[in-house]
């Protein structure tokens, strides 16, 4: 089974069978700590039951509290090319997408 969890440090390790495929646009490590640091909750692996890592979802918030905007924007979705072609990527924008609308909501009930 799958397991859906938060990306930590120790995930920028262990993810080179993603990043290494042609497809996927890598970025240096001060790069993914940042997202890490500022929108944890943005930034998701997908974990086969061995451990080995089957793709990342990594996003952030942007908008506006004054003007009441907020949404989600996915910065990177990648999946490794043995774990392709199961839905996996759907689901991790699926929880991204639950994730952005729970921040959205909390974010602007608190500053209402």
């Amino acid at each position: 089974m799958t397991t859906l969890r938060a990306f930590t440090c120790d995930d920028l390790f262990r993810f080179n069978n993603i990043n290494l495929d042609p497809l996927t646009e890598t970025y240096g490590i001060p790069f993914y700590l940042q997202y890490l640091a500022h929108w944890p909750e943005y930034f998701i692996v997908a974990e086969a039951p061995g451990g080995e890592l089957m793709g990342y979802i990594m996003g952030k918030a942007e908008g506006s509290v004054a003007r009441e905007e907020w949404h989600g924007h996915v910065t990177a979705l990648s999946v490794a090319p043995e774990f392709r072609r199961l839905g996996l990527a759907a689901k991790l924008m699926e929880l991204l997408e639950e994730i952005s609308e729970r921040y959205e909501e909390s974010t602007l009930q608190g500053h209402r």
